[in-house]
């Protein structure tokens, strides 16, 4: 007697799973893949180059942030990417940031003022865990005391540290960098003042690619 209302109820659980799964599959390679295929690599415009707030050329800039896992699992990477700059030419990081100081830029006075005191590099990855996998809200000044002390970081250095004017310049440069570049997602590359780039592909690859459009003003094929 239970046999017809069974065979109902799995085709019903049939038929959601499979709507659900040709939705998900819809999403993933029409919307996601569109979105990837028009943003991975953006050469702005020359007028945009002239008024580039980024100081120095021949550069690969990435916008990162604390709170981005890509950016994180990619520190390796990109540190094998420094190591192949060639002679002449720089690779430097700035933290996303931007006039309210929030989302994924809210931890910005924490990487400027880390920065200016010299000793962002060796804290880095700490920073990171902390955000990312202990979801400690760095922004936060008891959270960000706190992860200073186990840190080993001098509470009353980086509290004067984080008044000075070269925080404070730092900061400023980053927001007019990251907001004349529209930057909406880390990490991101800037190449030369001229190419915007979201990673299309996997590292060596993406490496290569960089490394083409500094050194010859030209993407790679995938």
């Amino acid at each position: 007697m239970f046999k017809r209302p069974l065979l109902l109820l799995i085709y019903t659980l049939a038929i959601i799973v499979i709507s659900s799964l040709i939705t998900m599959a819809y999403f993933h390679y029409f919307v996601l893949n569109q979105g990837i295929e028009q943003q991975a690599l953006v050469a702005v415009s020359d007028n945009e180059i002239k008024n580039s707030p980024i100081k120095e050329g021949n550069t690969i800039v990435e916008i990162f942030s604390y709170g981005c896992h890509y950016c994180a699992i990619n520190e390796e990477n990109i540190a094998k990417l420094e190591a192949r700059m060639p002679a002449g030419t720089k690779l430097v990081r700035l933290h996303l940031n931007n006039a309210q100081s929030n989302g994924l830029a809210s931890f910005a006075p924490l990487f400027a003022t880390l920065t200016v005191m010299g000793i962002e590099p060796q804290h880095r990855e700490s920073a990171y865990n902390a955000v990312i996998k202990q979801k400690s809200d760095l922004s936060h000044p008891q959270h960000r005391d706190s992860w200073l002390a186990e840190n080993g970081i001098d509470l009353a250095a980086y509290h004067a540290a984080s008044q000075t004017p070269q925080v404070a310049e730092l900061l400023s440069y980053m927001t007019t960098v990251s907001e004349h570049y529209k930057i909406n997602a880390t990490p991101t590359f800037i190449v030369n003042k001229k190419w915007l780039v979201l990673q299309d592909r996997d590292f060596p690859e993406f490496a290569d690619h960089l490394l083409s459009l500094l050194q010859h003003d030209k993407p790679l094929e995938q």
